[in-house]
């Protein structure tokens, strides 16, 4: 089945989006530039604009392009910001029916988020259920397991 040439284009800028926001997100927060900041913020935007427009999306790219939202805002430090994208994330999950690696990254974007807040508790539980969700394959277990060893957790 062939797929629309536009969705194909949309496609590739998400998947370029996605992979630009993450080379900021790669670097240690004290050499991103406030512009660097900007500009991982406008990336990961323009990926969740691609991928709802993108050939052969399913649930689970709307579902990571709010993850990845909600990412980069805790790594700019707005608690408010990310709890708004991790709440999306989860809500995606839920209505998709998508557990395992989505699920899981979806209680760590809560959990970041809540840490950003000071919500200590809440966030430490959370990041507890993300490291509590089975995850199937190997090698996204080990992602999962990189990302809740990773900052910011804001003291947690």
């Amino acid at each position: 089945m062939s797929s629309d040439p536009h969705q194909e284009w949309h496609r590739t800028q998400a998947i370029e989006a996605n992979n630009s926001t993450w080379e900021w997100l790669g670097l240690p927060a004290a050499e991103r530039t406030a512009d660097d900041e900007e500009a991982m913020t406008q990336a990961a935007y323009a990926a969740s604009f691609h991928w709802d427009r993108a050939a052969r999306r399913g649930p689970e790219n709307r579902v990571r392009a709010d993850w990845l939202l909600s990412r980069v805002w805790a790594v700019r430090a707005n608690g408010t910001a990310a709890l708004y994208y991790a709440d999306r994330c989860a809500q995606g999950c839920a209505g998709a029916n998508l557990h395992d690696f989505d699920r899981a990254y979806a209680h760590e974007a809560k959990a970041r988020a809540l840490a950003c807040l000071g919500r200590i508790d809440e966030a430490k539980l959370e990041r507890e259920l993300a490291a509590a969700v089975p995850i199937a394959d190997n090698e996204d277990r080990a992602l999962v397991e990189a990302d809740l060893a990773a900052e910011p957790w804001f003291g947690i």
